[in-house]
């Protein structure tokens, strides 16, 4: 999404490692940006954040972010206020919100009945290309709903750090010099960003 147009982002699992470091770098590259973020810990103290501990609040923005998996049950309860309403502008739909960003681990879609103009898409899938790269060969996150030749960045990381011999604790906030290392080195093996379409 073209973050420059956007008001503000619904954030859930931003407590998180990814999650802190995704909002402190677009804290720095787009000052005007608000998150609200679900949680009942307040980690990130900035004034362009707000906590909520109202899951429905994600309907008030257009851009949502997903890092943490939640019970579907609480997303239900969160959408039936708004679920069936007429998607119109002439009629004014009653919520903002038009795409679902989720890096989730598994995915797992959430029940979008009634909502014709809301999209959920799984983002941070790597992919390689079997004509040009021998690095993952065949199936290997199939268990999570993956096809042939995808991985998620975090196992392919630690086949990556296997490869090169990096032994290092994960542990703590993420170092951007060294994720920057490992994705030039990813890239060396063929790996690359799954295209999101939207």
């Amino acid at each position: 999404p073209d973050f420059d147009m956007l008001e503000s982002i619904f954030f859930v699992g931003a407590n998180g490692k990814i999650g802190n470091a995704v909002c402190k770098q677009l804290l720095i590259s787009h000052p005007k940006l608000k998150f609200e973020i679900y949680s009942l810990a307040h980690t990130l103290d900035h004034p362009n954040v707000t906590y909520t501990s109202e899951l429905g609040h994600l309907l008030n923005h257009k851009l949502v972010v997903l890092g943490k998996q939640l019970s579907h049950k609480k997303y239900a309860k969160a959408l039936a206020p708004a679920r069936g309403a007429s998607t119109k502008k002439s009629e004014l739909t009653p919520y903002k919100c038009r795409l679902i960003l989720d890096y989730t681990v598994p995915y797992m879609p959430i029940d979008l009945k009634g909502f014709k103009n809301i999209d959920h898409r799984q983002i941070a899938i790597l992919e390689t290309s079997p004509n040009s790269s021998n690095f993952l060969k065949g199936h290997f996150d199939i268990g999570f709903g993956l096809e042939q030749h995808e991985i998620y960045p975090c196992h392919a990381g630690c086949i990556l750090n296997t490869l090169y011999g990096r032994e290092t604790n994960e542990v703590g906030e993420v170092c951007v010099n060294d994720m920057m290392t490992m994705w030039k080195r990813g890239m060396e093996q063929g790996l690359r960003n799954k295209p999101l379409k939207v």
